[in-house]
């Protein structure tokens, strides 16, 4: 009977070594993954900030060409080169409006007063 418990009890050792083994190797596994995922993570993270630092740049550059521009239309105007009828042209081109104003307009160019335009009654108005 002691013999036998003997051998069990060297079987078990047998078993517990191999689990431990086992152990050893699944903590390996689990320690290698999470290297590879902190990896993983640290590259996206350089690629994020490397992406928003490049959208930064490329805002601040459309942001110096504006102000550019804008202190070039000063410098022009200052120097009396600056051609207010081109300028409001291109604002207009440039105006998006979604709103239509059909209301009555008012005319202050007293050339315009020359004009024979036909009457508009109340009648002919619905």
């Amino acid at each position: 009977m002691e013999q036998q418990c003997e051998v069990e009890i060297e079987g078990l050792k047998g078993k517990l070594a191999a689990a431990e083994t086992e152990k050893i190797a699944v903590q390996n596994d689990l320690d290698s993954m999470k290297e590879k995922h902190r990896r993983e993570i640290e590259g996206r993270d350089a690629a994020a900030r490397k992406e928003r630092n490049l959208a930064h740049r490329s805002l601040a550059r459309e942001y110096d060409a504006e102000v550019r521009a804008r202190i070039e239309a000063l410098t022009e105007y200052n120097e009396g080169g600056f051609e207010l009828e081109e300028e409001l042209e291109r604002l207009r081109d440039q105006e998006i409006s979604p709103d239509v104003d059909y209301g009555l307009a008012s005319v202050s160019d007293p050339s315009l007063s020359h004009l024979e335009l036909p009457g508009v009654s109340g009648d002919s108005v619905d």
